[in-house]
């Protein structure tokens, strides 16, 4: 949770359509302090807000339409499946409103502005050659036409509705906002030395835990290839040990044992001079019993 990035989202961002800023304030919600490596789930927003995940889908489209999110480093959520990896934002907290919205007076327009077109139910009005544009909703008009709505007029969403009343000829365009692409120049994670390490280890417990430690050993500056070799050893060690003692690999990462030194094998029991010892037959002779 980032305080500085939720109070930005709340107060500082430019103004935009009310129905995205619980949204965004979901993804601030999930960003560190400098508004960067927020990926909650498109359910959890959903959750968020009380909105279905279209819902959701369309208000992140629409933010990074508005530039108030990019796309982040990908390789944050790479821990995760890839089946139920969310897209990693960062939030525009550069793009602000110094004064505030609530204290400025050109956002304050804005929102005024913002709110009389919710109430015309998304229509922008035209006189002269005056031209209303928030939101990439661009209309024309010669003279003093007026653009209104008729009863069986329908507008979808990337089409260009037209209607002609007497000299007067008004055409819409509706834009979906553009989603930047993925970063594509973001490497990826390679897990194939965790395979050789798991492949290794001697207790195969808790994969997806022990891929976040294995990750975060590498962050520290492990080598992957000692990392196996000390598992290989390890291996060794407990091979007639009892398993229920052998930590678990997620643990043996976290603590960084395969820096541990290998504990020297066991020596046998030297009796001292003049200790009693059992006796035991030096002999072979077995097969001496077999031939009576």
């Amino acid at each position: 949770m980032s305080l500085e990035a939720t109070v930005w989202a709340l107060k500082f961002a430019p103004p935009m359509p009310p129905q995205l800023l619980g949204t965004l304030i979901g993804l601030a919600e999930h960003a560190d302090a400098r508004g960067r490596g927020a990926y909650p789930s498109i359910p959890t927003l959903a959750a968020y807000t009380c909105k279905s995940e279209r819902s959701v889908q369309r208000d992140v489209k629409a933010l990074l339409g508005l530039e108030l999110i990019r796309s982040g480093d990908q390789r944050l959520a790479a821990h995760l499946p890839a089946d139920k990896r969310p897209e990693v934002y960062d939030l525009a907290l550069h793009r602000r409103v110094e004064g505030g919205r609530a204290g400025d007076e050109s956002a304050r327009a804005e929102l005024a502005e913002l709110a009389a077109k919710r109430a015309r139910g998304g229509r922008s009005v035209n006189r002269g050659d005056a031209h209303v544009t928030p939101y990439e909703v661009t209309p024309t008009s010669p003279g003093d036409a007026h653009v209104t709505s008729r009863g069986d007029a329908h507008v979808a969403s990337g089409v260009t509705p037209t209607s002609e009343r007497g000299d007067a000829h008004v055409t819409q365009t509706t834009h979906e906002p553009s989603v930047e692409p993925k970063d594509s120049s973001a490497p990826a994670v390679d897990l194939t030395a965790f395979g050789a390490f798991w492949s290794n280890y001697p207790k195969k417990r808790a994969r997806e835990e022990a891929k976040k430690a294995w990750l975060a050993a590498l962050e520290r500056g492990a080598d992957p290839q000692h990392i196996t070799a000390a598992a290989q050893a390890y291996a060794r060690e407990r091979a007639e040990q009892d398993p229920k003692y052998t930590k678990y690999p997620a643990t043996w990462l976290n603590k960084g044992c395969y820096d541990d030194e290998p504990e020297a094998p066991a020596r046998p029991h030297l009796r001292a001079v003049g200790e009693y010892q059992p006796w035991t037959n030096p002999e072979d002779q077995s097969a001496y019993y077999d031939s009576l």
